[in-house]
């Protein structure tokens, strides 16, 4: 049995507002968080991908916030969530395959992965519990 509507919206603007949170401590804190997540010490070129992944992440975590707050079409945005995390995990992954193992960074990893599959289940559970017209 599905969730109705109203409790996944309800997830998908607590996920909206995770993902925009998560974004922004990209945006204010790059090098930290390329510390966190052990990225090589950041050149210039890590330090403008982190903003451009902090950047993407603000905009679609607020999109999927407002969308599912404000009655709109939110199933379109975590297909964007969905392609992005899961663009993430086969980055890292390609890295991985390449030898870049440290267990912070596997840990991201396994965060973009998680994220992925979780945004599948949910842009499937919008689907089914969106109303048929």
């Amino acid at each position: 049995m599905g969730m109705d509507e109203q409790r996944v919206r309800l997830v998908a603007a607590g996920l909206g507002i995770s993902t925009a949170l998560f974004g922004a401590a990209s945006l204010a804190a790059p090098r930290r968080f390329a510390r966190l997540f052990d990225i090589s010490v950041p050149d210039p070129s890590a330090i403008s991908m982190l903003y451009s992944i902090g950047t993407r992440d603000v905009a679609l975590g607020m999109g999927l916030w407002a969308a599912a707050m404000q009655g709109g079409a939110y199933a379109p945005w975590l297909l964007a969530r969905l392609l992005a995390d899961g663009g993430d995990a086969a980055g890292i992954g390609v890295a991985v395959a390449r030898g870049w193992r440290t267990p912070r960074f596997l840990a991201l990893g396994g965060l973009a992965l998680g994220a992925a599959v979780c945004d599948a289940a949910l842009w499937i559970a919008a689907r089914r519990a969106a109303p048929h017209t």
